[in-house]
């Protein structure tokens, strides 16, 4: 089992190294890709989702990552537990992080929107992983994300497929 966790994340930081390396992040945090991508979802009175964007695949590629903006209004913190997809096997949090002038990633069991804060989920930091996606990923095409909240609240976002972006 050991060896399979080791080998997915080698490959995973392949795969990431690749197809992410052209993310240029502005000082908002937001990917380059994105900047031209203004959807507004309204999940409720507290809760929005700003630029929900997932990457495309490249062919043969059983991963993809998701990223957004995710802002809460309310006066007390949103943890989120967990997310599902029908693209995918498994949907995870996952975090970027430098390691011995390397860059990492790792799972999340949560994730937490502070009280009138936000939390922004874009390559280099926290972002959402697609593992065992079931089909490619094409740009334009648009998928539904499941958020589980920790007190059992669900709801959907809507992620626009963006094209990698090539060197």
């Amino acid at each position: 089992m050991k060896r399979s966790a080791l080998y997915l994340a080698l490959l995973m930081s392949c795969f990431h190294a690749t197809a992410f390396a052209a993310d240029v992040t502005h000082a908002d945090n937001h990917v380059q890709s994105q900047q031209n991508y203004t959807e507004v979802q309204k999940v409720d009175s507290t809760l929005t989702i700003e630029n929900a964007t997932a990457k495309a695949t490249i062919p043969g590629a059983s991963v993809s990552a998701g990223y957004m903006k995710i802002i809460n209004n309310g006066d007390t913190a949103i943890t989120l537990v967990s997310a599902s997809t029908a693209i995918a096997k498994h949907t995870e949090f996952h975090r970027m992080f430098m390691r011995d002038n390397t860059m990492a990633m790792r799972k999340v069991d949560k994730l937490e929107i502070p009280a009138n804060g936000n939390l922004i989920l874009a390559s280099k930091g926290y972002h959402l992983m697609f593992m065992g996606v079931k089909q490619d990923l094409k740009p334009n095409q648009v998928i539904t994300v499941t958020m589980k909240q920790d007190n059992g609240k669900q709801f959907d976002v809507r992620l626009l497929v963006i094209p990698i972006k090539k060197y």
